[in-house]
């Protein structure tokens, strides 16, 4: 079995553009003689490149040497510096002595690698390299230290230890998850650092670790308002979901089962419900009228509620039209309200319109300071149940979780996804630049991290796990760019779903329209997983003319079994975003076919290639 080749989608196949040769002075390469010319001048072929020299040594046509540059002004003089040798023998010992070299394995290492791809020889960066290798982070072998050294060559990388570890790690397609596990462990242990610092960063890795937090307080405080507005209620259980709205701040310290709705205050941010029933509480008798017909309105193009709680609300209204009876209006429109908006925060967890979702609807009903990025307050919210010592706290936390794992769907995934590259903090430079709100910006990892690492009490350890998981952000960030119309982004997420672990890598390689778009009609996209249960996992995605192809490589037996009922969701998903599936085809993954798979990817990764579609690796 193997794996289909992993070319571009459209058949033209373009050489890569051969870049001008550039030579400094101390570099060695390895090049064979072409033609001698008087003053002991020689044309000498270097890979695809030629050019003119002049040698200090007499030499043979046909020989092929490495030699080493003396000068490139006024004229380019070459040294040789090993004696004719053929394709097929490269005498490195004799190479390491004639420039003085360690002879350590990591130097032999470097230069049968260095040779074998033609790459240039600099003995200032050979003894860069030897030390890297030598100091390599756990997890990575000298084979991945060895081509990220040759990808820093050929982009033309600053040739420094930091961008070495930046591309090392920011290509690694596992790890991230035990990266940021150990991070948190050793900033728990640390009592000597900044305690603002410790806090934020703790905080922002929480955000990662759990990025449905908003989701789980906001069904703890529906579920609660539930319970409270329930007539024939349990009055234990009512005391248990007050105590927990006060808990939360929602509620004053001072409401009871009798008066807690009358505390509730009301939020003046606009279009949320909080504003319309306060509208309604502050219109006089002449101006009730004009009041509903705005509040029927809203309530009409209301995209977060059911027909039948809509109908139930306007029903409502129009029995108040001919009355001035603005109190009594009042206060059922907001029982209403928050009857509907507790149930729809539980039902519709993940909602994705434009506009303003269910459980901030709700939370405009009974408080009236709330912010506009209130999802940060569901958040503190969370921490504080968390927090919280009261065991009806913790069940209500249990039963939230339990409805949010049961109604986590693709809506819920892309959320999370989104929410973790915010806090990863992967456009962190780019949002200071468009002069986005520092407030939100500083929440995330990548600056809590630079602030750690200059934090003067931060032991050695915790600095280097903190450089770690910073060279992955920036390694990211380099391999990812844009080479004329060629667009490329790579991101590394460390995901939670239903108590699980999934360490995704994403690779998108796109080739842009004249319009500046995506063009979608064209894709290949690779899912490269590695989760707690399938393990090791790739998913071959092949759009042609908007046409779905699906390969899936997994060694778990009776996998094709377990797809077949989600095949018709995923045909019904594709088909809502205007693409056909054509079929999904399961299939054996082995550790050999990721080699072969990985050697594909590399080619298309070279940036002077020019490509076709769009390549995404997960």
């Amino acid at each position: 079995m193997t794996i289909p080749s992993f070319q571009p989608i459209q058949q033209q196949q373009v050489s890569a553009q051969i870049n001008p040769l550039v030579l400094k002075q101390g570099q060695v390469f390895h090049g064979k003689i072409k033609q001698l010319y008087p003053n002991q001048m020689a044309e000498i072929q270097i890979g695809e490149h030629r050019l003119i020299a002049k040698l200090e040594t007499p030499i043979k046509v046909g020989d092929s040497h490495f030699f080493q540059v003396m000068s490139t002004s006024p004229q380019t003089e070459l040294k040789v510096v090993t004696g004719p040798m053929t394709k097929e023998f490269v005498n490195v010992q004799q190479l390491i002595e004639t420039l003085h070299l360690p002879k350590s394995p990591e130097m032999q290492q470097l230069l049968t690698h260095f040779i074998k791809h033609q790459l240039p020889i600099v003995k200032e960066q050979l003894l860069q390299s030897e030390i890297w290798l030598k100091n390599l982070p756990d997890g990575v072998t000298k084979q991945e230290a060895l081509q990220t050294l040759q990808k820093m060559m050929e982009l033309k990388i600053p040739f420094s230890e930091v961008t070495f570890k930046a591309l090392l790690l920011g290509s690694k397609t596992s790890g991230i998850s035990n990266n940021l596990e150990q991070l948190t462990q050793l900033l728990q242990q640390n009592h000597l650092i900044s305690p603002q610092i410790k806090e934020n960063l703790l905080n922002a890795l929480q955000s990662i670790a759990k990025p449905f937090e908003a989701e789980t307080a906001g069904t703890m405080i529906a579920r609660s308002v539930q319970i409270l507005l329930q007539s024939d209620g349990q009055e234990t259980k009512q005391l248990e979901a007050l105590n927990i709205l006060k808990e939360a701040n929602i509620l004053p310290k001072d409401a009871t089962l009798n008066n807690w709705l009358n505390t509730a205050t009301l939020s003046s941010r606009n279009e949320t419900a909080g504003f319309f029933v306060r509208q309604l509480q502050s219109s006089s008798t002449v101006s009730i009228a004009h009041t509903i017909q705005q509040i029927t309105h809203w309530i009409k193009g209301e995209v977060t509620l059911t027909e039948q709680q809509k109908n139930t609300i306007l029903e409502l209204l129009k029995s108040f039209e001919n009355t001035n009876h603005v109190e009594q209006l009042a206060k059922q429109l907001h029982v209403q309200l928050l009857k509907a908006f507790s149930e729809q925060a539980v039902n519709r967890l993940f909602f994705n319109e434009d506009g303003v979702s269910p459980k901030e609807h709700l939370l405009s009903l009974l408080k009236q300071e709330m912010s506009i990025k209130s999802d940060m307050e569901f958040i503190q919210m969370a921490k504080a149940f968390q927090a919280s010592k009261e065991p009806s706290t913790q069940v209500m936390m249990a039963e939230s979780q339990a409805i949010l794992e049961s109604s986590l769907n693709s809506q819920g995934i892309q959320k999370a996804i989104q929410h973790i590259l915010i806090r990863l903090g992967l456009s962190y430079e780019a949002a200071l630049n468009k002069g986005e709100d520092i407030t939100n910006l500083i929440q995330s990892i990548k600056p809590q991290l630079l602030s750690l690492i200059q934090d003067e009490n931060a032991s050695t350890e915790l600095k280097n796990s903190a450089e770690m998981v910073l060279a992955r952000l920036n390694g990211m960030q380099l391999l990812s760019g844009e080479t004329g119309h060629q667009h490329q982004i790579i991101m590394q997420l460390p995901l939670q779903f239903l108590g699980k672990h999934v360490d995704a890598t994403i690779q998108w390689n796109g080739r842009m329209k004249k319009d500046g778009k995506i063009d979608s009609n064209y894709a290949r996209i690779l899912f490269y997983l590695n989760m707690e249960v399938l393990k090791e996992t790739v998913i071959d995605m092949q759009v042609q003319n908007r046409i779905v192809s699906i390969y899936v490589y997994n060694e778990l037996e009776g996998l094709d079994v377990l797809a077949e009922p989600l095949k018709k969701a995923l045909k019904v998903g594709l088909e809502e975003k205007n693409y056909h599936l054509s079929g999904v085809m399961i299939k054996p993954y082995k550790k050999t076919l990721q080699k072969n798979l990985e050697k594909n990817i590399e080619k298309l990764n070279d940036r002077g290639a020019v490509q076709r579609g769009v390549d995404i690796r997960v």
